[in-house]
């Protein structure tokens, strides 16, 4: 119990623009694809690093420019791909969970601000042990993959 006392006061931390280490959860790369200026929807994608021996739960998210923030996941049902709402996600101890195009993902509803390419928004994840750890998304093109940033990343 003390352990996760620990933690989660370890996640009440400055953020920085790229990265959120905390003692148990550390974000990394988070990004999102700039949409047409009419938009109402913006999807956010990023790495969750689990550092701890237990694992984690990611239960919700927030931002200030969406009226509604959901997770979601893209699978294939009987050859289409769906789009569908999880209510959580699992980060298992000393593992990496993606968040990326085609899998994991943060869904952003009623846009109340329109990101552009190379602009920043806040986004606030909340986690079952860790609590909240607010990131600085970066806005990139629309052809933008963040396959990248992946690849040069290791856990």
């Amino acid at each position: 119990m003390l352990k996760i006392l620990t933690a989660l006061l370890m996640t009440i931390i400055v953020t920085t623009p790229t990265a959120v280490a905390a003692t148990a959860i550390e974000i990394d790369h988070p990004w999102s694809k700039a949409v047409p200026p009419t938009s109402k929807v913006a999807a956010a994608f990023l790495s969750i690093i689990n550092h701890s021996k237990i694992d984690d739960t990611l239960i919700a998210a927030r931002s200030p420019i969406a009226e509604i923030v959901e997770l979601h996941t893209l699978n294939n049902g009987n050859g289409l791909m769906q789009m569908r709402q999880v209510d959580t996600i699992t980060v298992t101890a000393e593992h990496q969970q993606q968040l990326e195009p085609g899998g994991f993902h943060v869904m952003l509803f009623n846009l109340t601000e329109v990101p552009t390419i190379d602009s920043h928004f806040p986004l606030t994840l909340i986690f079952k042990y860790a609590g909240e750890i607010t990131v600085d998304v970066a806005v990139k093109p629309a052809t933008y993959t963040g396959n990248e940033q992946a690849k040069t990343h290791h856990h």
